[in-house]
């Protein structure tokens, strides 16, 4: 019996290794669309080089069960990321119409019709090409796993007690990795269309849940209130002058239009409920409690 096959785009990101590593263990055939192959491959995936710019080869969409849109080009990496995200979704788009494979779009809460960020609007621009009779998109909230963002707060938060609180106030829904692999599965395999919104249905605000992420480290924070204004101002000058520091004006516009989204239909028509936030943690060994 043939192996189901996938498509990864961006396997090189974080969230796109992820996905590779998840869908090897369930013995699919992947192909990782990447823009470099890694200096370590994996032996079981079979990677293509491909960038949004270009497209992809349309041979290798033939016998594919599923694309699985991840690659992403940053407006703060590349001036013209949005148009470039555009036009590499609406060629995808016309491959995946061709051939007949269903792509499953990875958004964002970020994304929605408030959105000032670029990235928030480019995934909207995105979305909107995509016909959901045929194609699913997972608008996904902030993801709880061993890298990427909660990483980065881990790492900042055993680094000193100071921590920067830009409002403090925004509401946040999050997902744990182990809930978005069983979505991401559940989709592909039973090849549901539509927009499906991935978190818990409980918004936390920012700084209630820094406030739980410290306590798990057994660390109490000094939060530092930062204007919104001033940070974002920062961000400008220091790209300006290409100057690396772990936040971005992108990242601050992100935080100025966060919002929330009604989950619980989602998880009816994918039958099963998220995990809460204190549970997603609880299953990353990164943000195990400490015990005094």
């Amino acid at each position: 019996m043939t192996k189901p096959s996938i498509i990864i785009t961006g396997a090189n990101g974080y969230l796109g290794g992820c996905f590779v590593r998840h869908f090897i263990g369930l013995k699919w055939r992947v192909k990782a669309f990447v823009h470099h192959p890694p200096v370590e491959k994996i032996p079981e995936v079979e990677y293509v080089r491909y960038s949004l710019e270009i497209g992809g080869d349309e041979k290798e969409f033939d016998d594919v069960t599923a694309v699985l849109h991840g690659a992403y080009v940053r407006f703060d990496k590349d001036k013209n990321a949005d148009a470039v995200n555009y036009e590499g979704m609406r060629r995808l788009i016309e491959i995946c119409e061709k051939k007949a494979v269903p792509i499953v779009f990875l958004s964002s809460f970020s994304a929605h019709k408030n959105a000032v960020s670029h990235y928030g609007k480019s995934k909207m621009q995105c979305e909107s090409l995509l016909d959901t009779t045929k194609h699913a998109i997972l608008k996904i909230g902030f993801i709880l796993g061993d890298g990427g963002l909660l990483r980065g707060m881990h790492q900042q938060m055993q680094q000193s007690r100071f921590f920067p609180l830009v409002g403090g106030q925004q509401p946040l829904q999050s997902i744990g990795m182990c809930d978005l692999y069983k979505v991401i599965t559940t989709v592909v395999e039973q090849a549901h269309a539509g927009i499906f919104y991935v978190a818990h249905q409980e918004a936390w605000t920012m700084r209630a849940f820094y406030e739980e992420l410290s306590s798990r480290l057994g660390r109490k924070l000094i939060f530092v209130p930062v204007p919104m204004g001033f940070l974002y101002g920062v961000c400008k000058l220091v790209e300006f002058l290409r100057i690396t520091i772990p936040v971005s004006s992108e990242s601050v516009l992100g935080l100025k239009k966060m919002t929330t989204f009604n989950t619980i239909p989602t998880q009816k028509i994918l039958g099963f409920e998220f995990m809460d936030t204190v549970e997603s943690l609880q299953a990353l060994e990164l943000w195990e409690t400490v015990k005094s």
